[in-house]
């Protein structure tokens, strides 16, 4: 489950307004990847809403299996992520492909492919100019 989290993630998330939506989006998710890879807690929260930030303690919270006995903030969370999902996770997010996106107003998904056959729906937020994940994997993707 946690991988489902993490491939919720970017290069890139400087997009210009002249980029069509669905190549800023597939950089905002592949920086946000970048990010949980490098454990850059900062980078990974400053794209995600407040309510994906809260989804994504709460999964690392539930996938420290009781080892945490205080909630971390957003950027902890993703310093801990290589501790609780290992590194075999994060190698596999080095090569996470994002496909299938579709925006609908200000809202979109994508699918962020793991592997051969795994895939997990990421939802997504426009806010302002700059599009932010709103519901990373396995928390109400």
């Amino acid at each position: 489950m946690l991988v489902v989290a993490l491939a919720a993630a970017v290069m890139g998330c400087g997009a210009t307004h002249k980029q069509p939506e669905q190549q800023q989006i597939k950089n905002v998710l592949q920086s946000y990847l970048h990010a949980q890879v490098a454990a850059d807690g900062h980078a990974a929260c400053a794209l995600l809403t407040a309510g994906g930030q809260q989804q994504l303690v709460i999964l690392v919270v539930k996938a420290s299996e009781g080892r945490l006995t205080v909630r971390p903030s957003c950027e902890q969370a993703v310093a801990l992520v290589g501790l609780v999902a290992g590194q075999q996770v994060l190698n596999s997010l080095r090569s996470a492909r994002i496909e299938n996106v579709r925006v609908r107003g200000t809202a979109a998904t994508a699918l962020v492919v793991v592997g051969i056959n795994t895939a997990h729906k990421v939802s997504l937020m426009k806010s302002g100019a700059a599009w932010k994940i709103s519901a990373v994997p396995g928390l109400g993707a």
